[in-house]
């Protein structure tokens, strides 16, 4: 008997692993152990494994309540390097003449804490930072990054932020100040006669190529940033005029965040690739390529081109990127210049996990054959012919009639109302009628989930009678990207997975906001409307929701 039950829980542990796709949106850090408990290995596959609920537990018992918000430095260290290595990798084997210099955007987490872990981590890789405002940029300086390392200024700048500039570099920082327009490199170059320290100058330019996936538009002729052609030629002729040639050292380019496709990103290269050739050949000895982000983090694990996917490994796009600016070079004949990444999605998502308690189930009520109901339903169908005919359509609804039959059933459930707002229907009949109408319900949605492809109105209606779990926590505060631009999220609970989901379930926060909902949940071929979740059984049960790191 006891092995029978090992059995079962086994086939349920793996069952699990599949529904909720963690061996593929994991990323190798997050599994479903043999306990069915959430694991985390934050120094990835083979490393020390963490029981998510037991690390909960101890957590409470030090006073911390949930929800809460776990982090693991180890992952985002792990991620840095992997990164790195990828690049390395990709520079040995097509013999690329150039380095990988890494930068990571201060505005994908702010976060005082976090920020310390990627000075910490990327000492040892020359990691740098990337600014776009004055308040990143002052503390970004109050950190001290490696000597190699870059600070690499983006977005627009007033005066105060140029003079900062000339600050930084008179501090012997590596600074680059990317100007988006030819109004922002005048500023510079007549600040640059005042000061005896000039930082570096780079510009960021617009391509014709274009991204792919929800932040598409922010590339292209029609993004926000970034010179034009003839911008670009009036700027190198500002520069050459100023005789600060030597100071014009980084081409910049950005195609959108969250990549999904990557040959949106190696035609972008080529692109760009042909730009920093054509400008190395009229004079100017750009030493550095800055690719921007973009990156892209399976949320879903798909491995597509779908939004919250990428169609490509990490591997894959630094062969890519090393691979087409190597080409270029050679035909072109020019140097290979370092290239420099500002990647943070890929950087930081991983690292951190939101969890909180489920509080209350609040299930759609529906009549109970067993109860002393059938009195009722006789006593009510003798009060009106409707009543009778969903005691019909109850008792003989099946696979092959139940569309029609839930066509009727809603026919009658509108008649009903319409009697009760006349006056002929009390509220204890009406009571009764609703409790009726969602057992209908319920037996068509059974039936409906046998087909291959159930009618839009069968998933519309599973919409409306999911179960609701009751989360101790608010989305506008812990994930308001879900909320806000319908970022998809791996949710799933973090026990549990030894025994079969009772529930399809949407999940409320305890906010008064109506817009306090979770109904889109990730799956492999398409996204869910519903989580498959259990009965807690008197136990706690944690919700997790993973890869938050980013932009939370």
């Amino acid at each position: 008997m006891f092995n029978n039950e090992q059995k079962v829980s086994k086939r349920l542990i793996q069952e699990a692993r599949e529904k909720y796709a963690i061996e593929d949106w994991g990323a190798g850090y997050f599994s479903i152990s043999s306990k069915g408990h959430i694991e985390c290995q934050p120094e990835g596959p083979g490393g020390q494994a963490i029981d998510l609920p037991s690390a909960i537990s101890q957590a409470k018992s030090c006073g911390i309540q949930l929800p809460m918000i776990i982090r693991f430095p180890q992952i985002i260290s792990n991620q840095m390097k992997r990164l790195t290595q990828a690049f390395q990798e990709s520079i040995w084997e097509f013999s690329y003449k150039g380095k990988h210099r890494a930068v990571f955007p201060f505005k994908v987490n702010q976060r005082r804490e976090f920020i310390e872990n990627i000075i910490k981590c990327g000492r040892s890789l020359d990691y740098g930072l990337e600014v776009g405002s004055k308040t990143e940029f002052i503390a970004a300086l109050s950190y001290k990054l490696a000597d190699n390392a870059l600070i690499v200024c983006n977005g627009f700048k007033d005066n105060d932020f140029i003079k900062l500039g000339f600050h930084a570099a008179a501090m012997k920082k590596n600074i680059v100040m990317v100007v988006e327009g030819p109004d922002e490199l005048k500023k510079i170059l007549e600040m640059a006669k005042e000061y005896p320290q000039c930082p570096d100058i780079g510009a960021r330019v617009k391509l014709y190529s274009r991204g792919s996936g929800k932040w598409a538009k922010s590339s292209g002729e029609a993004s926000k940033f970034g010179l034009t052609t003839p911008e670009l030629l009036e700027c190198l002729k500002l520069i050459k005029g100023a005789k600060l040639t030597e100071k014009f050292s980084m081409l910049h380019f950005h195609i959108g965040s969250q990549i999904t496709q990557m040959n949106r990103v190696k035609n972008a290269i080529k692109e760009a690739s042909r730009v920093y050739a054509k400008v190395v050949q009229i004079g100017f000895a750009i030493r550095l390529l800055n690719i921007g982000g973009g990156i892209g983090v399976d949320y879903d694990g798909s491995k597509t081109s779908f939004q919250s996917s990428a169609n490509y490994s990490l591997q894959e796009f630094t062969n890519g990127i090393v691979y087409e600016i190597s080409e270029v070079c050679k035909n072109e004949d020019v140097k290979c210049p370092d290239i420099v990444t500002e990647s943070g999605r890929i950087i930081a998502a991983y690292h951190s996990v939101v969890v909180t308690d489920i509080r209350e189930i609040q299930s759609v009520e529906t009549w109970n054959h067993q109860s002393n109901d059938h009195q009722k339903f006789a006593e009510n169908a003798k009060f009106h012919n409707n009543i009778s005919e969903l005691e019909y359509i109850l008792n003989n609804i099946n696979g092959k009639n139940y569309v029609e039959f839930y066509h009727d059933a809603t026919d009658y459930y509108d008649e009903i109302f319409t009697l009760f707002n006349l006056g002929f229907i009390d509220l204890e009949q009406r009571a009764f009628v609703e409790k009726i109408f969602m057992t209908i319900c319920k037996a068509a949605l059974k039936f409906s989930h046998q087909e291959k492809h159930p009618l839009e109105e069968f998933v519309e209606l599973q919409q409306r009678m999911v179960t609701k779990y009751l989360a101790n926590f608010s989305i506008f505060q812990s994930i308001p990207d879900s909320w806000a631009i319908n970022q998809l999220f791996p949710v799933l609970p973090l026990s549990h997975h030894e025994k079969i989901p009772t529930h399809k379930a949407s999940i409320v926060d305890i906010t008064c906001d109506s817009d306090g909902c979770l109904e889109k949940f990730i799956d492999r071929r398409d996204v869910k409307t519903v989580l498959n979740l259990h009965d807690p059984e008197n136990r706690p049960y944690y919700l997790g929701f993973f890869l938050v790191g980013a932009y939370q």
